[in-house]
């Protein structure tokens, strides 16, 4: 491998990276939009009974459930990505929490898994082309066991997969960043 080969190796890893973590945010935040701009147009997305088939199938099932979700964090833990040319593969490990409105109390469901992902890149763009998600492990919390009375988090903003979320009035230059 030559140091051109390798350099750009690290820049596409780097971009794949970004291109997951865009995803967690979009995602948590309930960002649709966003969410649309990192698969193309084509993609598929397999996750179990929520939904599986088009990624844009999957989206809308997010959008559907938004009223329904209280709170959904992504949190990357473990990537190893495989890239060659304009196609690429990764093993992407992730705890995922979420928190659901169900029959008037709020239910956890934390999520240990992986995202099983084939990547694209087109004009010089690497999206998503095919995800499908692995569960190795979970846990419900059937009522939600959230406690904010402790003094680390009293009176400390509540996050939101919504526009209300104090994310939106924080930042000036994530939510201007162009597309990646």
């Amino acid at each position: 491998m030559t140091a051109d080969d390798a350099l750009q190796e690290m820049l596409d890893e780097h971009q794949l990276r970004k291109l997951v973590h865009r995803y967690c945010r979009a995602v948590d935040r309930g960002d649709v939009d966003e969410l649309r701009s990192l698969y193309h147009h084509d993609a598929s997305d397999s996750h179990g009974s929520f939904s599986s088939g088009s990624a844009t199938d999957f989206i809308d099932q997010i959008a559907a459930a938004r009223p329904y979700l209280r709170s959904m964090q992504h949190h990357v833990t473990t990537a190893d990505f495989a890239i060659d040319g304009d196609a690429a593969e990764g093993e992407i490990y992730t705890i995922a929490t979420h928190t659901f409105v169900a029959d008037g109390r709020d239910v956890d469901v934390i999520v240990g898994g992986r995202y099983l992902d084939r990547y694209a890149k087109r004009d010089g763009t690497w999206r998503i082309v095919e995800r499908a998600i692995v569960t190795d492990t979970a846990h419900v919390n059937d009522p939600s066991t959230r406690d904010l009375t402790h003094p680390i988090t009293r009176n400390t903003p509540i996050g939101s997969p919504g526009d209300d979320d104090p994310s939106h009035g924080f930042f000036t230059l994530l939510r201007s960043a162009p597309p990646r």
